[in-house]
């Protein structure tokens, strides 16, 4: 009797140490796959690069799911940002400095997209001297857009407060319709929308490109990087094998956008974006999409921000990142 008894309280204890080892396993699941990473980016052409990624959402590491949110606004996504709430984000390269020297943690990663601002006009421009006297209607004020504008005007020797006028908008979608609508001969817009703009008024062109402009002053290969990949530090730190296969499929996606500007149109009006499949198609060759890593263009970034410093030093908090700032 005494040997029945012992033999079944060994039973129970054996079932208890296989059912609480199974709970354990289980709550270890649980809290693995727990992890929910943020990948915020805005509106427009930086959606463009992650259209693949966010139609498809493939998985991408263990016990790890994407949010693929797109932000209708620069402000919202700067919010963002700031409060440090974006894991991954595309931004626009000054912010990246910005964020990083106010000490919210995120590394560079590389190039979402290059210059892709285009002067349009009506009027004929054979060169730079020719837009004295005249007024264009812009957007950004004090951000990418005019910052590169008024370096390539200055170094160009004309002062873009005295030798013509710029009339700040508050958006390209409000530059578009007054273009339109005669008010002006010159827009500064960035791609899709100078296509948009062409195809609706035959005799409208592009007159300046300033990726173009702003290569020849700075003598680099590919421009200056307009929007930029970030990663915050904490999840490269715990999670580098999921950093490393997420950049392989951004990379795809990106290259992918490149390569399929039918398929890339039909992916944006599924996911929303606000740019039209014509206008991806007709403005392919201008979108300047490609994803590159920091280690193949840190030469561009480190022009392009010093010639920031030297001309507009807040865009990017008045001084330039340290090493830390860039991701290897």
């Amino acid at each position: 009797m005494k040997k029945r008894l012992l033999l079944s309280l060994l039973s129970i204890l054996l079932i208890l140490v296989i059912v609480i080892g199974c709970q354990n396993d289980d709550e270890e699941a649980i809290g693995e796959e727990a992890r929910t990473i943020n990948f915020y980016y805005p509106d427009g052409l930086p959606a463009l690069t992650a259209a693949k990624l966010s139609e498809e959402k493939p998985d991408i590491g263990e016990n790890i799911s994407i949010n693929y949110e797109m932000q209708e606004t620069p402000d919202l996504l700067a919010s963002k940002i700031i409060k440090g709430e974006a894991d991954i984000a595309i931004v626009p390269s000054n912010l990246a400095v910005q964020a990083f020297n106010k000490g919210i943690p995120y590394k560079l990663v590389g190039t979402s997209t290059w210059g892709s601002i285009y002067l349009v006009g009506t009027m004929d421009i054979g060169d730079l001297e020719d837009l004295k006297g005249n007024e264009i209607y812009a957007f950004g004020k004090g951000l990418t857009p005019d910052i590169i504008l008024r370096y390539i005007l200055s170094e160009n020797d004309i002062d873009p407060d005295e030798d013509l006028e710029i009339n700040y908008l508050g958006s390209g979608a409000e530059v578009a319709p007054a273009f339109l609508g005669g008010k002006t001969d010159l827009a500064l817009v960035a791609e899709p929308l100078a296509t948009n703009i062409m195809m609706k008024k035959e005799e409208a062109r592009v007159v300046l490109s300033l990726n173009e402009e702003w290569s020849n002053i700075i003598g680099s290969e590919k421009g200056y990087p307009q929007s930029s990949l970030i990663i915050k530090q904490d999840l490269i730190d715990d999670e580098g094998d999921f950093v490393e296969e997420f950049l392989k499929a951004y990379a795809e996606s990106s290259g992918w956008a490149q390569d399929n500007p039918e398929g890339l149109g039909d992916c944006a009006e599924n996911l929303g974006i606000n740019v039209k499949k014509e206008a991806i198609i007709g403005g392919h060759e201008r979108l300047n999409i490609g994803f590159t890593r920091i280690k193949d263009c840190r030469g561009e970034y480190e022009a392009y921000f010093n010639a920031i410093l030297d001309f507009a030093p807040a865009a990017i908090g008045e001084k330039l990142p340290d090493e830390e700032f860039y991701f290897e």
